[in-house]
C-alpha cells in the first residue's frame, strides 16, 4: 500500500491531536494508492482504548468518496499506548463482511517521538496479514 507523505503525516497529526483517545477515519483510494484521508469522530464509550466511528460520519464520507469517483480503500485508527497491531477487539469489530478488501491502518503513539503506521488485511475469519506501507 502506498501513502503520500502528506497523507501519512495527516494520519499521524490526527492521532497526535488527542493522545487520550483513539483517532479514526476512512481512506479513499484510486489505482492502489491512498488519495485522501477523511477524519471521523470516535464515539466509543471508552475512546482511550476503543474506536467506533460516528455512523453519520461514515455515511457522509462514503458518499463523498463515491461522488469523487474514488473507492473505499481502508480504515485507520490510532493506538495511543500500544503497538501498531490489531487488538482482539479490532479483529472482532473489523467489517470484513462488508469491506473484504479494505486495509486496516494503525498508527501507534507508543513512542510519541516516532509514531508508527502499519497496514493489515483482516479476513472475516480473523486472519491478520500485514501489508507493507510505503510513504512517498
Amino acid at each position: 500500500m502506498t501513502l503520500s507523505r502528506a497523507n501519512f503525516d495527516a494520519i499521524v497529526a490526527h492521532a497526535l491531536e488527542n493522545r487520550d483517545a483513539e483517532s479514526c477515519g476512512i481512506l479513499a483510494g484510486r489505482d492502489g494508492k491512498v488519495v485522501a484521508v477523511h477524519r471521523a469522530r470516535n464515539v466509543a464509550e471508552t475512546p482511550r482504548t476503543r474506536f467506533q466511528m460516528d455512523p453519520m460520519d461514515i455515511m457522509n464520507i462514503t458518499d463523498a468518496i463515491d461522488t469523487d469517483g474514488q473507492e473505499l480503500f481502508g480504515f485507520y485508527h490510532s493506538h495511543t499506548h500500544t503497538q501498531a497491531y490489531p487488538s482482539p477487539t479490532d479483529v472482532a469489530d473489523w467489517p470484513a463482511r462488508w469491506y473484504p478488501d479494505a486495509y486496516c491502518l494503525i498508527c501507534s503513539l507508543m513512542e510519541e517521538d516516532r509514531p508508527t503506521i502499519r497496514a493489515f488485511k483482516i479476513s472475516e475469519d480473523g486472519k491478520i496479514t500485514e501489508e507493507p506501507v510505503e510513504a512517498e
